[in-house]
C-alpha cells in the first residue's frame, strides 16, 4: 500500500491543456491527501517557451516542484522524475489528461506494483469543449473495481510502486515512443504484473487527430534506439502497422526486382515519398518519409526475429 507518493507531470509548450488538465490534478491530489497519504507534484519542463510553468504553479501552489530540462525527451523527463521521487509510489499523470477526482485514491486502493485506467482520446476544436469534458468528469463517482492483468499500461494516470523500477531499472532513454510498452514487458520479464482498471476511463485531450511524436521528433533522436523500437512494436504492434511493414517490404521487392525486369518500374519505390511530401510539405515530408522507411522496414525484419525468439533477451540485449 502506497503511503507516499509522487506524482509526475512532463510538459513542453502545453499551456493550452495545462490550465484544464491540472484542475483535474489538483482536485485528485486534495481528495488523497484529505485520506492521510502525503502527496509531492514534480512538474519537468521540457523547455517550454509559453507559460506553462506559471499555469502549474498557479494550479498546485507550493505543493509543486518544478525542474526545467530544456531538451529532454518523454523517457528521460520519466527518469528524472524516478531519480527526484521521495513517494514509494510514483504515478504519471500525463500533462494532456483530464481525469476523475477519486482516481488516484482508486489506483493506490488497489494496491498493485503497475496499474492504470483505460485511456480515450478525444479529439477537440475548442476551450469550451474542453472546458466540458472537464465539468463533467468532476462529476463522477467511482464504481465497483474491475480489473484485468494486461502486458503493459498506456501511459495517462498510471501508477508505479517505486520497487519495481529498482528492480527492472528506467526507461529506455533512447526511445521517443513505446516506452511504455517497453518497461511493461521489461517489468514482466522481472516478474512483474501491470493491471488494468478496465471500467474507468481518463481523457487524453488532443487538438489534432494524429499523434504528434513522430512529428515533432527530430530525425536524429528519432532514430536512437529504433532497432528496440521496432522490434517492441513486432511484439504489441497493430494489425495497421503490420500491414503497413508488409507494404513496404514488399515495396522493396518489386523495385528490386524490376531493376532487372522492367527498370522504370523502380520508381515505385519513390511513391510514399510523393505522398509524405503532399501531406507535410517538402522538408518534413522527406524527414517522415525517412522515418516511416527506416521503421517499417525494421518492423518487417524484426517481427521473424520476435516470433522465433524471447522477447525477453531481446529487450535486455537490443
Amino acid at each position: 500500500m502506497c503511503h507516499d507518493i509522487t506524482i509526475g507531470v512532463l510538459g513542453k509548450n502545453s499551456a493550452w491543456i495545462l490550465k484544464y488538465s491540472m484542475q483535474s490534478l489538483r482536485k485528485a491530489v486534495q481528495v488523497i491527501r484529505n485520506s492521510g497519504i502525503n502527496a509531492e507534484v514534480i512538474y519537468v519542463d521540457g523547455g517550454s517557451t509559453d507559460n506553462s510553468k506559471e499555469l502549474v504553479r498557479d494550479a498546485l501552489g507550493n505543493g509543486v516542484r518544478i525542474i526545467d530540462a530544456p531538451g529532454s525527451n518523454i523517457p528521460e523527463a520519466r527518469n528524472i522524475v524516478i531519480r527526484e521521487a521521495s513517494g514509494d509510489c510514483i504515478v504519471y499523470w500525463d500533462s494532456d489528461i483530464v481525469a476523475p477526482p477519486y482516481i488516484l485514491t482508486m489506483l493506490i486502493n488497489t494496491n498493485k506494483p503497475i496499474v492504470s485506467t483505460v485511456r480515450r482520446d478525444v479529439y477537440v476544436r475548442s476551450d469550451d469543449e474542453i472546458q466540458g469534458i472537464l465539468t463533467k468528469v468532476m462529476d463522477l463517482r467511482p464504481r465497483e473495481l474491475i480489473m484485468r492483468e494486461v502486458p503493459y499500461t498506456v501511459f495517462g494516470v498510471n501508477l508505479f510502486k517505486k520497487e519495481v523500477f529498482e528492480k527492472v531499472g528506467l526507461f529506455d532513454n533512447r526511445l521517443t515512443q513505446a516506452e511504455d510498452r517497453d518497461f511493461g514487458i521489461r517489468a514482466l520479464c522481472h516478474g512483474y504484473k501491470s493491471y488494468l482498471i478496465e471500467n474507468e476511463i481518463v481523457y487524453d485531450i488532443n487538438r489534432r487527430f494524429k499523434s504528434e511524436i513522430p512529428i515533432i521528433t527530430s530525425l536524429r533522436q528519432y532514430m536512437r534506439g529504433i532497432h528496440k523500437k521496432a522490434a517492441i512494436y513486432a511484439y504489441t504492434g497493430s494489425i495497421r502497422q503490420k500491414g503497413l511493414s508488409g507494404a513496404f517490404i514488399a515495396l522493396h521487392a518489386i523495385t528490386i526486382a524490376s531493376l532487372f525486369l522492367l527498370p522504370p518500374l523502380s520508381a515505385v519505390e519513390f511513391l510514399p515519398l510523393v505522398y509524405q511530401i503532399f501531406k507535410y510539405g517538402p522538408r518534413k515530408g522527406v524527414e517522415m518519409w525517412v522515418k516511416s522507411l527506416v521503421f517499417y522496414t525494421m518492423l518487417g525484419f524484426a517481427y521473424p526475429v520476435v516470433k522465433l525468439s524471447n522477447i525477453c533477451n531481446i529487450l535486455s540485449n537490443w
